[in-house]
């Protein structure tokens, strides 16, 4: 209605006024909340995109990767850190959204994908360093599997996967997951976001900086310990390519409750090579 009025009165010629409503226009909260929310979409696109047309390169698992125990222990310690601050940092959401002030509209949206970022990154972390499930298969397969198979009948309620399935499976993990590698990725579009023109500032993405921050440290002490893939660059942007191998590595070092002895290691590394193709040259 505005802009009709002003053209009845004929104060403005026509292009001068479709030029101030159209810069009305781009100045309003939501069109520039679309502008972040497209720029976050093109470089999550662009990562996805690179995910997978550097598939051939990171999948290289066969052959020989060394192993570093003592970098190894400086990684276990570094995650101490880098959970500690994702524990702390996941109370400021909850009590932005439970407070005292009303949360609502963008504010509220911002703290809940905060909060989900957080969690999706605790949860990464603790998956990567957590190898239980690494022995459980060990002990399964390569200690128990040979006693049922001598005696199926008397142990005929005990159920194994095809090793070669399983082991098609776990080397599908170990060369990229895009359910780990997108909480990198949603952190690096927060924090393109806050750069370009909209509600979302630099203040609501800190977290976003410093998780960042912390995986740089992280991922650099993880390719001082190992690196099963190629390029320091493609494990940087695809972060489970760099910490998921971990997982097999971490018993080597836990000597209290897992390693006993040569035999042992020597059986876990065959163990290892055959479920992934990684053989393992351990330097300690």
């Amino acid at each position: 209605m505005g802009l009709f009025e002003r053209f009845r009165n004929g104060d403005e010629n026509l292009e001068t006024m479709v030029q101030d409503e159209i810069n009305i226009i781009l100045e309003e909260p939501d069109l520039r909340t679309g502008k972040q929310l497209m720029g976050a979409i093109i470089f999550f696109s662009t990562l996805f995109t690179l995910r997978l047309l550097s598939n051939s390169r990171i999948q290289a698992l066969q052959g020989e990767h060394v192993l570093k125990i003592s970098a190894l222990n400086d990684v276990s310690l570094l995650k101490e850190v880098f959970l500690a601050y994702l524990n702390a940092a996941i109370l400021e959401p909850i009590l932005a959204i439970g407070g005292m002030e009303e949360v609502a509209g963008t504010e509220l949206m911002m703290n809940i994908l905060m909060l989900g970022s957080i969690c999706w990154w605790i949860w990464l972390i603790t998956d990567a360093f957590d190898f239980e499930d690494v022995t459980q298969h060990f002990k399964y397969y390569v200690e128990l599997r040979g006693e049922v198979e001598k005696d199926s009948k008397r142990y005929h309620w005990m159920r194994f996967k095809e090793k070669d399935e399983d082991a098609a499976l776990e080397r599908q993990v170990l060369v990229g997951s895009v359910r780990r590698d997108v909480a990198l990725w949603f952190v690096l579009a927060c924090i393109l976001a806050a750069w370009l023109p909209g509600p979302v500032t630099h203040r609501d993405v800190m977290h976003a900086y410093v998780v960042l921050f912390f995986w740089i440290i992280t991922h650099h002490a993880c390719r001082r310990a190992t690196a099963w893939t190629s390029g320091y660059f493609v494990t940087l942007l695809f972060p489970s390519t760099a910490i998921m191998p971990l997982e097999y590595c971490l018993p080597l070092m836990d000597v209290a409750d897992t390693v006993e002895d040569l035999d042992f290691v020597e059986r876990y590394r065959e163990f290892v090579i055959e479920r992934t193709g990684a053989e393992l040259i351990i330097e300690s």
